[in-house]
């Protein structure tokens, strides 16, 4: 007699419902605009560092005009600054970071020479933007001023003075830690009397390239 097996069950085919699918759908795309928004925020903040302070060493490039001459005279220099990154910002509109600094340039023509030195304060604004790595900026910078002057034929001194300007510029990320910054702005100074040396309201330019270094890494 033969023995006989009994046949297996089918698997009941599971079904999708339209509430499953709109669930899933509804939690990928949840998940696509949280991931946007993420990038959107970060990337400005990326513009001039990943990290909430940086450290910013620039070479400074601007002139100065003495009433006296009528010339502007060139000169070199250097500015550190100290940069809060994290001010405001914000996906759709950017980031808004602020700097607070110190200038030294000398100015030199013939056996002329002028010093300036100074504080300032500098707020960057970085729209948002889709780049990764190159970053443009528009800045503004109020600055105290202090120039002391040797000349020639004329008795030489020191005196106060301002700053007030705009410009902008690009930063260019290297490394996590590490930007290349340069930027241009006009600026707009004013000096007191030095002697027989008199400088009228100037507009002139600051010009700049440097490196920001980020921190805590």
């Amino acid at each position: 007699m033969t023995a006989t097996t009994a046949p297996r069950p089918r698997a009941t085919p599971r079904h999708t419902t339209p509430v499953a699918t709109a669930h899933f759908a509804r939690r990928r795309r949840d998940t696509f605009v949280v991931s946007l928004l993420a990038i959107c925020i970060v990337t400005p903040l990326r513009a001039q560092s990943a990290q909430p302070f940086s450290l910013q060493l620039a070479a400074l490039f601007t002139t100065i005009r003495a009433s006296t001459s009528g010339s502007s005279v060139a000169g070199a220099g250097f500015e550190p600054q100290l940069r809060f990154n994290r001010v405001l910002a914000s996906e759709k509109y950017g980031a808004l970071s602020a700097g607070l600094g110190g200038q030294y340039t000398v100015h030199t023509k013939v056996q002329d020479k002028l010093t300036i030195t100074g504080v300032f304060l500098e707020p960057r604004w970085v729209p948002a933007t889709n780049f990764t790595r190159v970053f443009p900026y528009l800045s503004a910078r109020l600055s105290l001023l202090h120039v002391s002057g040797d000349f020639q034929f004329a008795e030489g001194g020191s005196s106060t003075g301002s700053g007030l300007g705009a410009g902008g510029g690009v930063a260019v990320r290297l490394t996590r830690t590490v930007n290349l910054d340069a930027g241009v702005q006009l600026v707009q100074q004013r000096f007191g009397k030095i002697g027989t040396v008199t400088f009228r309201p100037f507009a002139t330019y600051t010009a700049k390239i440097g490196a920001t270094f980020g921190f805590p890494p």
